[in-house]
């Protein structure tokens, strides 16, 4: 009876561990395998590291691949082309110049193209592509119309977005007043962005091209992520996190401040967006290592009721919780 018991337990575990492993479901992979920006021979002769030449206005390929990913997430926006690409071309140009070092490099490499456009549904989206089965880089599409804003007006913005208005609200700042500028804005978004594509390159994450997708075996993600939408937190720690939804302005800040920021800052996760799902858990990890521990630059949140402070934090990203992940990201930049 012992021995019959212990064969069940095993062959439980045996069961339990392949379907953990094979994840779950990518709604995803069939827009990116489909999409022509997918296939690196639409690419070919482009390779050039002149910023200037990889800068595009939304074209049929770019609109089709943002109607599929709106429609996988439930956004009714249909994008389209911006009326004037120069005024913000040469903004972005400033974003994409100022990067240095490793950061720059890495940019150069795999950030292939970036297209701009109005009415995204968010402040941007990317995506990967592939060369004989590997990924080998990204693109990145932006929202012209979200991202007119300076780079404190834009995060804050972007924080407040999750809630509905009131007398409470939140207010971040991630630049100095000098610095404060849109091409800065555009500097923290394409960052974060680039963070989606240098997880797929350097395999921190399941593939986004795999049909199941399972975090289970992955080092940055272990103890954090169940799966791309479930995390460890959700049980007991971090009850309300599944409800929060950027874009939305579905909750009450007043009503639910406490549940949410102070327990944040307990986690490691290292800000609001990094707890929204495991791939936004790498990628603002990655922009906030680069922000804040390489650049030493700031980045604070203050909640306001009737413009008066009840609650202030920093980004998480320096915090204990945050060494191994830490230690990948030094490892990334130190290629």
């Amino acid at each position: 009876m012992c021995r019959l018991f212990v064969v069940f337990i095993l062959i439980f575990e045996i069961f339990y561990s392949c379907k953990e492993e094979a994840g779950d479901p990518n709604p995803y992979a069939d827009v990116l395998s489909s999409s022509p920006l997918s296939k690196m021979e639409n690419y070919v002769g482009l390779e050039s590291e002149d910023w200037a030449s990889k800068i595009f206005n939304l074209d049929k390929h770019a609109l089709n691949y943002v109607k599929e990913l709106n429609r996988v997430d439930g956004f009714t926006e249909s994008p389209s082309p911006m009326k004037d690409l120069n005024i913000f071309k040469t903004t972005l140009l400033d974003a994409l110049n100022s990067q240095t070092g490793t950061v720059a490099t890495l940019l150069k490499k795999k950030l292939f193209r970036i297209y701009v456009c109005e009415n995204l549904g968010g402040s941007a989206v990317s995506g990967i592509i592939r060369k004989d089965g590997k990924s080998v880089g990204g693109f990145v599409i932006l929202d012209a119309n979200t991202l007119n804003r300076n780079a404190n007006d834009w995060i804050s913005y972007k924080e407040n977005s999750t809630f509905q208005k009131g007398n409470t609200k939140i207010r971040i700042r991630i630049e100095e007043e000098k610095q404060n500028t849109k091409a800065n804005a555009l500097r923290y978004i394409l960052l974060h962005e680039f963070g989606h594509i240098i997880s797929e390159t350097e395999k921190i994450g399941p593939s986004f091209f795999s049909s199941k997708r399972s975090f289970a075996n992955f080092e940055f993600y272990q103890g954090v992520w169940k799966s791309e939408k479930v995390s460890y937190l959700d049980d007991s720690v971090f009850t309300i996190r599944p409800q929060i939804h950027f874009y939305s302005e579905s909750l009450p800040l007043e009503d639910n401040w406490e549940k949410i920021y102070p327990i944040l800052s307990q986690t490691p996760l290292p800000t609001l967006y990094s707890a929204t799902n495991a791939d936004d858990f790498f990628a603002d990890s990655f922009v906030s290592y680069v922000h804040v521990v390489l650049e030493k630059k700031p980045w604070e949140l203050e909640i306001l009721k009737n413009n008066k402070p009840i609650f202030k934090m920093e980004n998480g990203i320096r915090n204990d919780s945050l060494q191994s992940q830490r230690k990948i990201i030094e490892r990334i930049l130190s290629q």
